[in-house]
């Protein structure tokens, strides 16, 4: 094995992860994903036998497996505690107990970085294994490691870390958060790690000009914007902010708008205006929670709606998602139809499986106009890093746009309406962050 002489910069993300290599002045992102390459969902599935898998890999068996196995059938499970009973005529304890999925084939972990600064104890029980949070994201950062080793032939013994401006929990976790993502990355093989704030790589990478740019990092699970100070060679941070606005939540904006209905959300019935719980209408937008409807007693209970009087199509439709496991599949679909709208005044979507039968027209504008509450979210965050910054609008000569949800025009008119007077320009899209950090080390 070579030693190592390449610099390596990893953007861990919410939703997404690349991992860039920097030779010189010059960098590369890595396709660490073996199915979609350079941009690898974040994401773990641990199988009972104790395999895992990680990308894009793991949601394909992880949807494989459900549907092998249909309708979940929870059981009871006893926890070994005595509780008193909550019937005041018996003084007997009662063992508490839960119904839990026992024959599950495998564990899905999505977001594990959002849970980095959690309070609550890390650690979870998977099949009879105890695991801590921090070993799980081991795993993740472990495949990109041996990734890293079978692209460039060398063991990376350093890395360069991306850190978001503001963990989930604010700024009185940072310290827990680092820390557990220290671990992790030790735990995955890399001795030597290092950190930095994401938007400040994303401005690296992007050569920013002089006087004071502002950097729209826009990915899929969280928006971090970068206000930087550049005078000859000479680049400082004036102020960051960020928040958990961004692309997947735009994504299932678009979902409520186009598939919800069709699978029974809105829908009432019957004299006192029935509707299905919420619990099941919330599901329809994360394909993992729908996925995780697929229980016998739910879908009885919905078979059991029909015959009172519930609407059949819709609820026949739902019951089809649900099943047959579409979840991913229709997120996906609709995902396309935001980015087609991104270049598009109108898209179509069409999505035909099975009971699921839904064809739409969608206006750009429309899309727009039910996402208002999400673009007033970025747009006070703009209002926020400008006043950490102590500075107005006018006074930012540049704007780079960066991160793969970047290309939306709302979020583009946006900044053109927030900074008239200065220059915009994209960068690297998907890869800015990572490339950014395997240039600084």
């Amino acid at each position: 094995m070579k030693s190592t002489r390449h610099r390596f910069g990893l953007d861990f993300g919410t939703s997404n992860t690349s991992l860039a290599v920097a030779d010189g002045s010059s960098a590369r992102v890595l396709p660490i994903d073996p199915v979609v390459g350079a941009t690898m969902p974040t994401l773990l599935y641990v199988r009972r036998d104790a395999s895992t898998y990680v990308g894009r890999p793991a949601i394909d068996l992880y949807l494989a497996d459900q549907r092998e196995r249909g309708p979940i059938r929870r059981e009871v499970k006893l926890l070994g505690v005595a509780l008193p009973s909550s019937d005041n005529k018996s003084a007997r304890p009662v063992e508490a107990h839960i119904l839990a999925d026992l024959s599950s084939p495998g564990r899905l972990f999505r977001s594990l970085k959002s849970f980095l600064g959690s309070s609550l104890d890390p650690r979870t029980s998977v099949f009879g294994s105890e695991m801590s949070l921090t070993g799980l994201v081991a795993i993740v950062l472990e495949h990109v490691r041996r990734r890293a080793v079978e692209l460039t032939g060398e063991e990376p013994s350093s890395i360069r870390i991306g850190r978001p401006v503001e963990f989930v929990g604010g700024p009185s976790v940072e310290a827990m958060a680092l820390a557990r993502l220290e671990e992790a990355a030790r735990l995955a093989g890399f001795r030597g790690v290092a950190f930095e704030p994401e938007p400040v790589a994303a401005a690296r990478a992007a050569s920013v000009g002089e006087g004071n740019t502002l950097v729209f990092d826009f990915g899929g699970g969280t928006l971090d914007l970068a206000i930087t100070h550049r005078s000859g060679s000479d680049v400082r941070v004036v102020a960051t902010a960020g928040r958990g606005v961004a692309g997947d939540r735009f994504t299932q904006v678009l979902i409520d708008l186009l598939v919800a209905p069709h699978l029974g959300a809105g829908v009432t019935w019957g004299e006192k205006r029935l509707r299905l719980p919420a619990f099941i209408t919330g599901a329809i937008s994360d394909w993992h929670q729908l996925s995780a409807l697929n229980e016998k007693a739910i879908l009885d209970a919905l078979d059991d709606l029909v015959r009172a009087g519930a609407p059949r199509r819709e609820l026949s439709a739902l019951r089809s998602a649900i099943e047959l496991q579409l979840g991913y599949e229709i997120f996906a679909a609709v995902d396309a139809v935001k980015i087609e709208l991104s270049g598009e005044d109108v898209a179509v979507f069409a999505f035909h499986h099975d009971e699921v039968d839904v064809d739409a027209v969608v206006p750009r504008r429309r899309f727009e106009l039910r996402a208002r509450p999400l673009l007033d979210e970025i747009d006070a965050l703009v209002s926020e890093v400008l006043a950490r910054a102590d500075l107005a609008a006018a006074d930012v000569a540049e704007v780079v746009l960066t991160g793969g949800s970047s290309a939306l025009p709302a979020a583009r008119a946006l900044v053109a309406r927030r900074f008239p007077g200065a220059a915009r320009r994209d960068h690297a899209a998907f890869s800015s962050v990572a490339l950014g950090l395997a240039l600084g080390g």
